[in-house]
């Protein structure tokens, strides 16, 4: 009942609040060794530049990000019917990859912290309006060697091999020079979107993201239970975008585009390192242990993202394979959900990154010894994660919970992404309605609309 929000439950509500943000901003910023990281310019000509935007139109179409689903275990148990009619209705519940059931989205530990905050910038929006936001597109290739990698994406073995990618491995990696190239991928935002801040994927000796969901993997590297079995990796990002912006500095791109990545290099506590989005260059890091993301793309002269629904399979779909572009004429795009054209795009309005890991290993032995681990079991995993818990004294050692409840559980626990910076509340009070249920949801978009973007 609404009524019963009105007197010493909203009180608590504001107490706890204020008390997570002194928390988070108070407590002083520890001291960690900073993770090592390379920036590379000039990676490719100007003609390799178009031809890399050439291989992104051979594409044809790219598939929401929220697609991304590879496990063989999609879930830890919460699993239910999927509704023909409603859809996924829980607000962390996605459709699984055949559609059959809803199960916690793949990154749950992503869009639960960035509905919640607003993301980097502290954005006041309602919780349709972030995921719209988060919506990104993109084509991966997961599970490919370097030879299967180089046929995807002919130039990158010029990345490779260059000197300075050498020397960005050594960093990163250090005593781990023999690189297995797993994953390519080709991201593409509209105008209005944003990758929020994350861990990639970290993998271990005996559980990566071909056997569970990400969030899980994620839970398993921040809570440190896990780190003898931890792989290092190395990760690219590489912008090839073509846009005209040869006679500006990296902070105009930056002021200009929007869409720079940042990365907390020095930990989550500290103010994040930055690189603009300027065609040609690259960041290499561990990004399974550097939390990074991107900033709100949103150039001059375009529009906000459009309103799509997670539920709505939305993709970007080339539609000018018969009008090649010119100096004069560009290409275009569509955005389409739900099988209609929600709206369409220059080619030239898109933030365009070739995104890539490799695992490091010491030799290649170690590397045949990986590949020939034995999984470990999903109940070993939960297991060790509950012990935890009880000895930590969050829970009590036969308390019975839902699997939906033990996974908020274990991000509340253990996966602390840093609060935005630079706004007066570092949380996203517009989210409210969707977490308070439709009844209570209308009075509370009424009381919080006007101080809503």
């Amino acid at each position: 009942m609404m009524s019963s929000l009105s007197g010493w439950q909203w009180r608590g509500l504001v107490v706890a609040l204020v008390a997570l943000v002194a928390a988070n901003w108070l407590k002083p910023a520890p001291v960690i060794k900073p993770y090592e990281y390379e920036i590379i310019n000039e990676i490719w000509t100007p003609q390799e530049q178009s031809e890399l935007a050439d291989m992104v139109r051979s594409y044809s179409e790219f598939f929401s990000v929220i697609s991304d689903q590879t496990p063989a275990t999609d879930n830890i148990g919460e699993a239910v019917p999927y509704d023909p009619e409603k859809g996924c209705t829980h607000p962390l519940m996605v459709p699984s990859r055949n559609g059959s059931h809803c199960i916690l989205a793949p990154r749950l530990d992503i869009g639960r912290h960035y509905v919640l905050t607003g993301g980097n910038t502290g954005l006041k929006e309602s919780y349709d309006k972030l995921v719209s936001r988060l919506l990104s597109f993109a084509q991966f290739f997961i599970g490919s060697n370097k030879d299967a990698l180089a046929q995807n994406i002919p130039l990158i073995d010029k990345l490779f091999e260059s000197p300075a990618y050498k020397k960005a491995v050594d960093k990163v990696c250090p005593g781990h020079p023999y690189l297995d190239p797993f994953q390519l991928g080709v991201i593409v935002q509209i105008p209005g979107q944003t990758v929020a801040m994350h861990y990639d994927a970290p993998w271990f000796w005996g559980a990566d993201r071909m056997q569970y969901p990400i969030w899980l993997l994620v839970v398993m590297h921040a809570s440190g239970l896990f780190h003898d079995i931890d792989l290092p990796q190395i990760q690219g990002v590489a912008y090839i975008h073509p846009w005209k912006v040869d006679n500006m500095t990296d902070a105009d791109i930056a002021s200009t585009f929007g869409g720079s990545f940042f990365f907390h290099h020095e930990g989550p506590e500290r103010a994040p390192g930055r690189l603009a989005p300027r065609p040609g260059s690259a960041i290499l890091l561990d990004g399974s242990k550097c939390i990074h993301g991107t900033d709100l793309y949103l150039p001059p002269g375009t529009t906000d993202a459009p309103m799509m629904q997670k539920d709505s399979k939305p993709s970007l779909v080339y539609s000018s394979k018969n009008t090649p572009t010119t100096p004069t004429r560009d290409t275009l795009w569509n955005v389409v959900a739900d099988g209609k054209v929600v709206t369409t795009y220059k080619f030239s309005d898109l933030r365009i990154a070739l995104v890539w890991r490799s695992k490091c290993f010491a030799s290649k032995e170690e590397k045949r010894r990986y590949d020939n681990t034995p999984p470990l079991e999903l109940s070993a995993i939960l297991e060790r994660l509950r012990a935890d818990l009880v000895k930590r004294n969050r829970i009590d050692k036969d308390a019975v919970i839902a699997p939906i409840d033990f996974a908020t559980l274990l991000l509340n626990e253990y996966v602390n992404y840093p609060l935005p910076r630079n706004t007066w509340m570092p949380y996203n009070y517009c989210a409210l309605p969707r977490l308070f249920g439709e009844k209570q949801g209308g009075i509370i978009t009424s009381l919080l609309k006007p101080f809503c973007t």
